[in-house]
């Protein structure tokens, strides 16, 4: 019994979510506004940069941006000096900048709502479960990353803003991203051989509805839709360090990585590169000697030195704008 439920559930899970895909790839990818995505490692200043260059842009460039961060922890209301939260708002003090903090708890309550009732409905109808075998499937690995990457499929295709930037997890977790969607785009191919298994049950359920294994072939060809967003020209990635060895190796993998999806890296961005202080001499030749080789690996590279204030707020945050001058 718990070995059928299981493979209704996968193959539930499989569909619905298709079906999350499909409603926002029917929008089609958008000819005009840019997604600025910012990689790497914790610590390196991936929100700071989002952060200031969604400000510069808002403030300076006139531009309607929205600021998305998929930190399972945030700090993006400590850097704009401005509490957001999991609801889109406007933020305070800026121009025509909005702003959201995307968290796992927010991401499955909305996927609940959205597919909750269809997943009671389908599994309802062959097995005595009730309502509660929502939150079971919620709580499923894989399931929160993968709606919240149809959360940024969404955003994209309304085509609201001129900028969409999004401030991604450490590394490890936005690989894991990347990893769970190619899963999920061979796991359609595992459904079809399911549903052939279990077609005799999954008769009962169709009830003149569309065939379930076309339905599944329709869904796997659009659940490229998010890697066409993230391989698309209108994507402009940028891979974030600071001048040390770990980092600097750990960009070299991770570049590599993001390669392998098919996904352009636009440039590297090194990150507080120390200044000529006199006490700091051996410091930044250190730092220098691993930009050297940085620049001798990656065809692009926007170097950003220490600065001697927090850039923090909107003051501090326009200020740290000048450093990213002719990234985009």
């Amino acid at each position: 019994m718990t070995c059928i439920l299981n493979g209704y559930i996968s193959l539930s899970i499989i569909l619905l979510i298709g079906k999350g895909i499909i409603a926002a790839a029917s929008y089609g990818i958008g000819d005009y506004m840019k997604i600025v995505s910012f990689w790497g490692k914790g610590g390196v200043g991936k929100t700071t940069c989002s952060a200031s260059l969604a400000a510069g842009l808002s403030e300076l460039e006139g531009k309607e941006v929205l600021l998305i961060t998929t930190d399972p922890t945030p700090t993006l209301s400590d850097v704009l000096n401005v509490r957001i939260g999991p609801k889109l708002k406007k933020v305070d003090g800026f121009g025509n900048l909005y702003a959201v903090e995307i968290d796992e708890k927010t991401v499955i309550e909305e996927w609940k709502t959205r597919f909750g009732d269809e997943v009671y409905e389908v599994l309802s109808s062959f097995l005595p479960v009730g309502r509660d075998i929502i939150d079971y499937i919620s709580r499923a690995p894989g399931i929160a990353d993968q709606f919240m990457l149809y959360i940024l499929y969404e955003k994209w295709n309304e085509q609201a803003y001129d900028f969409m930037i999004w401030d991604t997890p450490a590394s490890s977790g936005s690989i894991r991203l990347l990893r769970i969607e190619e899963e999920f785009y061979s796991h359609l191919g595992d459904a079809v051989r399911m549903y052939l298994r279990l077609k005799g049950f999954l008769e009962k359920m169709r009830k003149g509805k569309k065939e379930p294994l076309r339905l599944i072939d329709e869904w796997r060809e659009l659940a490229k839709g998010i890697f066409d967003m993230l391989t698309c020209g209108d994507h402009l990635l940028y891979l974030i360090s600071i001048p040390e060895r770990v980092s600097y190796l750990l960009t070299k993998r991770l570049y590599n990585e993001l390669e392998e999806f098919g996904i352009n890296i636009r440039a590297i961005v090194v990150n507080r590169v120390i200044k000529e202080y006199g006490c700091l001499k051996r410091v930044r030749e250190a730092h220098l000697s691993i930009l050297k080789e940085f620049k001798a690996n990656f065809e692009r590279v926007h170097v950003i030195e220490n600065e001697d204030y927090e850039p923090v707020g909107r003051n501090g945050l326009l200020k740290f704008y000048d450093n990213l001058e002719g990234l985009l």
